[in-house]
């Protein structure tokens, strides 16, 4: 055995590195109040483009509706399912086209 390959008794410490690093995580806003009424209000179902969503966001428009007649239902697509955080101008839009939204998921 060489000196290059013996076993030495001292102690070795190991430090784990996560290989994501520090991610802060986004900023948090608190829950808008309820409204007091539905009725005449602009009502947007938002389409998360996962498989069953639009099933859920369609009855839920038909429901919506039939209880107040008066709202407006709109259906808005978001424009794909896997994107999130990479679309800081596609949530201000949404919020411009009505009252209030719904965010259905699928799966």
């Amino acid at each position: 055995m060489n000196a290059s390959t013996a076993r030495t008794n001292e102690e070795v410490t190991l430090e784990v590195m996560n290989p994501r690093g520090e991610i802060p995580p986004p900023p948090t806003v608190g829950i808008n109040p309820r409204p007091a009424d539905l009725a005449g209000k602009k009502i947007v179902l938002v389409d998360n483009g996962k498989y069953g969503a639009s099933n859920f966001l369609e009855v839920l428009g038909e429901m919506l509706k039939q209880k107040y007649p008066s709202a407006t239902i709109v259906m808005y697509p978001k424009p794909a399912a896997q994107t999130i955080t990479a679309l800081p101008d596609w949530y201000p839009t949404v919020k411009q086209q009505g009252d209030l939204f719904v965010f259905g998921v699928g799966d």
